[in-house]
């Protein structure tokens, strides 16, 4: 029993690592979060946003990435917020960017420690059985 679930583990945990390349990794990993006065002089490229993500680390890795695609040096958080994932009850964080091309000298050269957005609290998923009261007795 312990064998079946170690290797089950072992298989999800592949499959969520496997999403992503080492090479997009890197490449998140270069965009720096910013707050928008330390950006300035900086060429905006456009806004971006994640999908609804289980987590806020998962949807601020979408989010770096899609500005790094852009081009971009950094990123400015502009709003997070809760929505359900898909047509499950189970709800995610969505956050929206702003990407930036900062030339050499320009932009912070370390992620600003409150340019991140504060993550809000998930609201409780409706229950299926929800008015079931032969469920509840």
């Amino acid at each position: 029993m312990q064998i079946k679930l170690c290797l089950v583990a072992l298989s999800v945990s592949t499959l969520l690592t496997a999403c992503v390349s080492p090479q997009e990794e890197a490449q998140a990993r270069r965009v720096i979060t910013a707050l928008p006065q330390e950006v300035a002089g900086c060429t905006f490229l456009g806004d971006v946003d994640s999908y609804s993500r289980a987590t806020i680390g998962n949807a601020r890795f979408e989010v770096k990435l899609k500005a790094a695609r852009l081009g971009a040096t950094h990123l400015v958080e502009m709003h997070v917020f809760p929505q359900l994932m898909g047509p499950s009850f189970d709800f995610g964080y969505v956050l929206t960017g702003r990407a930036y091309l900062c030339p050499p000298g320009l932009g912070p050269k370390l992620p600003h420690p409150q340019a991140q957005l504060p993550t809000p609290e998930l609201p409780t998923p409706p229950s299926v059985n929800m008015g079931d009261d032969d469920f509840f007795d």
